[in-house]
């Protein structure tokens, strides 16, 4: 098993932070609190704190300090308290909280729990990007969902239940096409290849598209599942999916949609297709949450039931592998024929 631990992590987009407020987020199970220092620098610290143990996230920003909601105790970006109202008080040199490392980058803003300070050590690999950062128009969607980072990315990337959960908006089971796929390793992931496919048949397709020349799906480690969609012009569609462990069972996801920058203003193409990718996005949360259910019911009931993979599931068995720190089973580009 990979630790997930040692990566950074995206917990909110910048716009969030930007609103002024402290925000609460979960990372591996340990309750943050977000804010903005003074300076204007993000800033993590536990959201708790040490006097009464109430959550920091429930308090005001002071002067680029965050006051407790509960008597009032302001606490500087390295944890350590800097006012205590009622009584005189000189500023502590050792923090009564821990902090976390934080930066922003894309969009995102990042921590990581490596290390209870502000500087990951060496081991810790750079935020994943998008794909594409230039000559897009993008904006981001996120959510919560009840499942696992397997679960929810192989969900993302497997085009084979988009016929039925998505039925009309990507696919149609009726109008199924002959595509030949491949899968090959990246440095940090795994991504198949669709070739020979043309438009697919729902909605989303007929209105983004004006042709298809490639199309991938892949998965990088730690948690980023991404779809790719390129015509005769470049990119058409790039869906970029960060699935950050809030604790066990829980993710929360902050979905890039980006999109090539031409005729239609950003704002027209982000209010039709954020419409668009709620549905889809609330289709799969259904079906994810419904599914983790039903594994942790069997679990408790001890019934054993391992997963039954077929020819079709490109991409599951080796995300699998990678979280658990196993050698992927594959050869590069080894192509299959299905009806997609």
């Amino acid at each position: 098993m990979i630790d997930l631990k040692r990566y950074w992590w995206p917990l909110a987009t910048q716009t969030e932070l930007d609103a002024g407020k402290p925000l609460a987020r979960s990372l591996h199970g340990v309750p943050l609190v977000l804010f903005r220092d003074a300076a204007n620098h993000a800033a993590a610290l536990l959201d708790r704190c040490p006097h009464r143990h109430a959550p920091l996230s429930r308090g005001k920003i002071r002067q680029g300090e965050l006051q407790c909601p509960y008597h009032g105790w302001r606490f500087a970006t390295d944890g350590r308290c800097t006012a205590v109202p009622g009584m005189d008080h000189e500023t502590g040199a050792k923090p009564l909280i821990p902090s976390f490392a934080t930066r922003i980058e894309h969009g995102l803003v990042w921590a990581c729990t490596h290390t209870h300070n502000a500087n990951p050590d060496a081991t810790t690999p750079e935020p994943v990007a998008p794909a594409v950062l230039e000559d897009v128009d993008w904006f981001f969607m996120t959510d919560t969902v009840q499942c696992g980072i397997a679960e929810a990315a192989e969900n993302f990337l497997d085009g084979f239940h988009t016929h039925f959960v998505h039925a009309g908006w990507i696919r149609r089971d009726s109008k199924r096409q002959t595509v030949k796929a491949s899968v090959h390793r990246l440095a940090d992931g795994v991504e198949a290849r669709y070739h020979d496919e043309g438009l697919q048949s729902g909605l989303i397709s007929s209105l983004l598209e004006g042709d298809r020349q490639a199309s991938m799906g892949r998965f990088r480690l730690p948690g980023i599942a991404e779809i790719e969609y390129r015509g005769r012009r470049g990119l058409n569609l790039l869906v970029t999916a960060w699935l950050t462990p809030e604790c066990e069972g829980r993710l929360r996801i902050h979905a890039r949609i980006a999109t090539r920058r031409g005729l239609a203003p950003a704002w027209l193409k982000r209010a039709l297709l954020r419409r668009l990718f709620a549905v889809i996005l609330r289709q799969d949360k259904t079906i994810l949450e419904r599914t983790h259910a039903n594994i942790e019911q069997c679990e408790k009931a001890g019934l054993d039931a391992p997963l039954l993979d077929s020819r079709l599931d490109l991409l599951g068995p080796s995300i699998r592998s990678l979280l658990l720190g196993q050698p992927l089973k594959l050869q590069n580009d080894e192509a299959i024929y299905c009806r997609l």
